[in-house]
């Protein structure tokens, strides 16, 4: 049931949204256990694209060739064989889980900053653990939104679909609202020191920023509910990376030339500079756009964990009772455990130990 523009939205829903909402700020200011990487952040986006985009050019051949679910697992098993498609296939059930919890911690510093503009504060103890707040409890926000997304997602293929392609729409709407309107307030001065650490940390940098520009693997996940999975899969997967690193060059652009990099939030970098340069109900609007526009890349790399476990399943690889599927054709057992196994990283982990722990 999904067409070329449809399995698009998935591919950008994937790729575009922590990058810039959260990643981008992080990796500039560097936080307190690294090196911040400043301006320099753009080189660590192209580097990271450079390498996202040969990997490209193999999942579109791929894709192209075996239209199946499981993405780089039903590759590795159809190429390689069943031992090392086993190894694949953990692998990414794995990291895409951690990548959907780092997502929703992500959507979290959004949504806490969105509270504080509209005049409410969100209670210490909700706001994340112990070790990143002191006297938090848990991060109740990404716990929730794990949960929520995994609802959606339960829902079956044409209602995820629908909803990724007007969340992407509207995310890809809010970031060049955020572009034209940033270069206004752009400081050229505040590009200098453009490489403030070298190249060892925009090195460093890259490896964080790397998985935020990798979201079209888990789209090719749902080849079998693709339309045309030999025609349309390929097509996606380039025309997806194309849009993202182009949008990702431009908002890294802005988003350090409005703040120095010493000062840019590490967890909603958008909202601190426009609050900086005196647009506090920008950076509202921001934040609640952001969430809303984070949550296409949960859905992206949930849809990928489903998809790949649902296919070892029915290889054999797994117990068969995980690929049992509903009237819907969606595979509701997986979808729920591994939304709650999302839920418990992102509730009770910072952001930095689960980035690290996908990379």
């Amino acid at each position: 049931s999904l067409g070329l523009w449809q399995l698009t939205a998935i591919g950008v829903g994937g790729i575009i949204g922590i990058g810039i909402f959260t990643l981008a700020g992080l990796v500039a200011n560097g936080g307190p256990d690294a090196e911040g990487v400043g301006p320099a952040v753009l080189i660590s986006f192209l580097i990271a694209g450079l390498a996202s985009a040969a990997a490209a050019l193999s999942y579109a051949e791929f894709a192209g060739m075996v239209p199946r679910a499981g993405s780089a697992y039903t590759y590795g098993y159809v190429a390689l064989g069943e031992i090392i498609g086993w190894f694949i296939g953990w692998d990414l059930l794995l990291e895409y889980t951690a990548i959907v919890a780092v997502v929703a911690i992500g959507i979290s510093g959004y949504f806490t900053e969105f509270m504080a503009g509209i005049g409410l504060d969100v209670p210490v103890w909700m706001q994340g653990t112990g070790d990143v707040v002191e006297g938090g409890l848990v991060n109740l926000p990404a716990l929730v939104v794990c949960l929520f997304i995994t609802f959606i997602l339960s829902r079956g293929t044409k209602t995820f679909g629908r909803f990724e392609l007007v969340a992407v729409g509207l995310k890809v709407l809010l970031i060049l609202f955020i572009i034209g309107l940033g270069i206004f307030f752009v400081n050229t001065s505040n590009y200098t020191p453009f490489l403030p650490n070298g190249f060892g940390a925009v090195f460093t940098g890259a490896a964080t920023v790397f998985f935020a520009v990798f979201g079209y693997d888990a789209m090719s996940t749902a080849a079998e509910e693709a339309k045309d999975g030999k025609k349309h899969m390929p097509k996606a997967i380039l025309l997806s990376l194309g849009i993202a690193m182009v949008l990702y060059i431009l908002a890294t652009l802005v988003l350090t030339g409005m703040q120095n990099y010493t000062e840019i939030s590490p967890t909603a970098g958008f909202a601190s500079a426009f609050q900086n340069v005196g647009l506090p109900v920008i950076a509202t609007v921001i934040s609640a756009f952001a969430v809303l526009s984070i949550l296409t890349v949960m859905l992206t790399f949930l849809l990928g964990v489903t998809r790949v476990w649902f296919s070892m399943s029915r290889d054999g690889l797994l117990p068969r009772w995980f690929s049992a599927t509903d009237s819907n054709g969606t595979p509701q057992r997986v979808t729920w455990i591994a939304g709650g196994v999302s839920a418990l990283l992102a509730g009770f982990f910072p952001i930095r130990a689960v980035a690290d722990l996908t990379n």
